[in-house]
């Protein structure tokens, strides 16, 4: 079986081009969906797996057996580790925050909905949340750049 533009006959070989190459922003993705699946709902993991997956798949198949060293861009590397921590960083606060406050996973990604508009505390709650989501959505969308990044300079 040939992919596109690399050959995949040797998926071992590939597999560990791949991690030789991305190890750190391997790390980091799977630190995500750890840190994401303590607090978000189902669909959200299942939502980032897919991305993130498909992401880790355009770079692999990319990976010819016979160069595993193709063009990287250090920097979205870097962009994409640092977006990841912040996110895994704001997940696990909140994370934290719930389990002192002895609520369940994820209570206070919903809770904004549910205060009163005219207190101080929904301003601060819908600024909270939407960090929260935020924060993941926009890893989500350079985790899909940095995958994309694979097909450019080639």
């Amino acid at each position: 079986m040939t992919g596109e533009g690399g050959s995949l006959d040797r998926p071992k070989e590939v597999c560990e081009a791949l991690v030789r190459r991305a190890w750190p922003q391997l790390v980091t993705l799977v630190g995500f969906v750890v840190a994401t699946s303590l607090r978000f709902p189902v669909w959200f993991i299942v939502v980032c797996v897919a991305v993130i997956g498909t992401a880790v798949w355009r770079i692999a198949r990319r990976i010819p057996a016979q160069r595993p060293h193709i063009h990287r861009e250090p920097t979205l590397g870097l962009v994409l580790i640092g977006a990841g921590l912040a996110s895994i960083a704001l997940t696990m606060k909140w994370w934290f925050v719930e389990k002192q406050m002895r609520l369940a996973a994820g209570t206070l990604l919903n809770l904004a909905g549910h205060t009163e508009m005219a207190s101080g505390h929904a301003l601060e709650a819908w600024a909270s949340v939407l960090t929260q989501w935020g924060s993941c959505v926009i890893f989500l969308v350079i985790a899909v750049v940095w995958g994309l990044a694979s097909d450019m300079g080639e």
